[in-house]
């Protein structure tokens, strides 16, 4: 989801003003000074004692790759009292500041581990008319 600020302290999630998906602008191109992508990863049991390879990135409406691309591991390990078979939840959030729109339109943020896509997070941006 996309929020106005979100971050994980000791685990948990913490998120204000989440759960949209439009960003109203006077005009385009425009700058949006911040935003935070949360994202909650389940992690089988099995996997989680691995690195988890996992790549984010913004594409427009033609699924073009824009500037921004991260790419990044987990590793949840197993928490005490675990037992086998279940999985654990990972909460990441992150902030992007000043984050540049050349035009109206469609976005979505890409998440995906070795070629497998976890999640899309669409995000559209409505100038003023």
């Amino acid at each position: 989801m996309l929020a106005d600020a979100a971050s994980v302290e000791r685990g948990k999630l913490f998120i204000h003003g989440g759960g949209w998906d439009t960003i109203d602008v006077a005009a385009v191109p425009s700058t949006h000074p911040t935003m935070a992508l949360v994202l909650i990863f389940r992690i089988e049991y099995d996997e989680a004692l691995a690195d988890i390879p996992i790549v984010i990135e913004l594409l427009d409406e033609d699924d073009k790759p824009l500037d921004l691309r991260l790419e990044g591991k987990i590793n949840a390990g197993h928490p005490p009292r675990l037992r086998r078979g279940m999985p654990t939840f990972h909460p990441l959030a992150l902030t992007f500041n000043m984050l540049a729109f050349e035009r109206a339109g469609g976005y979505r943020f890409k998440v995906t581990s070795e070629d497998h896509e976890l999640a899309s997070i669409p995000l559209r941006v409505r100038a003023a008319t």
